[in-house]
This record gives structure tokens, sequence and C-alpha cells, in this order.
């Protein structure tokens, strides 16, 4: 018999790297380099979703984190990535 537990699954939904990323750009312009921090060269803002999921192992959790984002459309697929991960 398998216990249930619970897992936190953090969904990390980021924009493509090969677009553009506007609230990166300006966090980058009005406010790193108006103020001097000059050695910051690229920002991109990305967003996390928090669940806490209930399942047998933590692999388990993580697949139903991903039906969760794919039957909900928690993203665009188009335009973001999802990386999920997950801890006890």
């Amino acid at each position: 018999m398998t216990t249930v537990s619970e897992f936190k699954i953090d969904l990390l939904i980021s924009p493509k790297p090969e677009l553009r990323n506007p609230e990166g750009d300006t966090i980058l312009q009005d406010l790193l380099l108006r103020n001097n921090f000059d050695y910051v060269t690229s920002v991109s803002v990305s967003k996390v979703i928090q669940l806490i999921v209930k399942a047998d192992d933590l692999d388990d959790a993580k697949n139903k984190a991903a039906i969760i984002c794919d039957e909900l459309r928690l993203y665009n697929p188009l335009v973001s990535s999802c990386t999920i991960r997950g801890t006890e």
C-alpha cells in the first residue's frame, strides 16, 4: 500500500528566450541602468505558480502538475515555457 504525501510544486512560467520580454526590458532600462547598475545586461521576468499536490511520490506530483498546466492552459506554449520543480 502506498502512502499519499503532499508535495510543493512550483510552476515556473518564463517567456521563450527568442521573444521580447517587455517587463524585463522596462526593469533594465528604467530601474537598473538609470540608477547606474550598468553591470546588469539583461532582465527577464517570469512568474511562479505554487501548488500543494497530493501524490504517491514527487514524480507523480510533477506529472499531475503537468496535466493541470495542459488542461487549464496556465501558460501559452507558443510564447512561454513551463518548468516544473518540486519538493516534499
